[in-house]
């Protein structure tokens, strides 16, 4: 029954699926989660042509077969559960409430946050990161309210994939993971790295703690991740909608966007 519920969970992480801009990676961006291949920006090109600086040759796909066959069906999955989630969740929640939400999401993941600063080598932002959580924890209400912005301190969410970019790694062969959508070799590594390293994992996973003894601390961290999947697909519904409609091949169209997030997040770790 636990691995029937986390599957779907994870069937709402499909925030990339129909798309490309779904991917994850940028949602990095704004959830510092780990869930490195979601894309937070609704703020996406409205082009759907492929001839320009991102040519085939710089998106490389050596599982092109397989990886279609994983789009298709990460796609009607999308389309039955997270999509119709996501309208009823733009609709009917409140934008004070999402925001909220949000503020508490990246309040929860903070540490995590920090150790990627760290092992980054920006210890300006680490010690921000810091700052903000103890802030927002306490006079905050445990992050609901971002405090710290407000005093003038930014987030800089970040994931395990900027850290491995920020090391040198390539983006690496395009990627299409059941479920979770558009990656990479690179982000799933990040992705998979990040659960391993995030303290909130841990503490959710002990369940010897007195008011931890059924695991329940884990169904609550899943419902996190869940919970802000859906808020980052219920911006892209028009984006997505958009490129389910123009493009061609909205799969070719969905890697070259991944791709150029890749290229975007390189640039911007040189210009630190």
């Amino acid at each position: 029954m636990t691995k029937i519920i986390r599957i779907l969970i994870m069937a709402s992480l499909l925030v990339c699926t129909s798309d490309g801009t779904a991917i994850c990676e940028n949602l990095a961006e704004t959830a510092p989660m780990g869930v490195d291949n979601l894309i937070s920006s609704p703020d996406l090109p409205r082009t759907t042509s492929l001839e320009n600086e991102y040519e085939s040759e710089s998106e490389p796909d050596p599982l092109e077969p397989l990886n279609r066959v994983l789009y298709s069906i990460n796609h009607v999955v999308d389309g039955l559960i997270l999509k119709p989630v996501a309208i009823l969740y733009r609709d009917t929640i409140p934008d004070a409430v999402k925001d909220a939400t949000q503020n508490f999401i990246g309040n929860v993941f903070a540490p995590l946050t920090f150790i990627n600063h760290t092992f980054q080598g920006e210890g300006e932002r680490a010690m921000n990161t810091i700052f903000r959580f103890v802030i927002n924890s306490t006079i905050g209400l445990l992050g609901v309210m971002d405090v710290a912005k407000e005093m003038g301190v930014p987030s800089h969410p970040t994931t395990l994939n900027h850290t491995f970019a920020t090391w040198g790694m390539g983006t690496g062969p395009y990627l299409v993971i059941p479920v979770v959508g558009p990656s990479s070799f690179r982000a799933a590594y990040g992705m998979a790295g990040d659960m391993i390293l995030n303290p909130v994992g841990y503490v959710a996973r002990n369940k010897h703690q007195r008011h931890n003894r059924y695991g329940q601390q884990g169904y609550i961290l899943w419902a996190l991740y869940g919970l802000d999947a859906i808020d980052k697909r219920s911006k892209l519904i028009d984006a997505l909608n958009d490129i389910e409609a123009s493009s061609l091949d909205p799969y070719a169209t969905v890697r070259s966007y991944y791709f150029q997030t890749q290229t975007a997040l390189e640039k911007e770790i040189k210009t630190r």
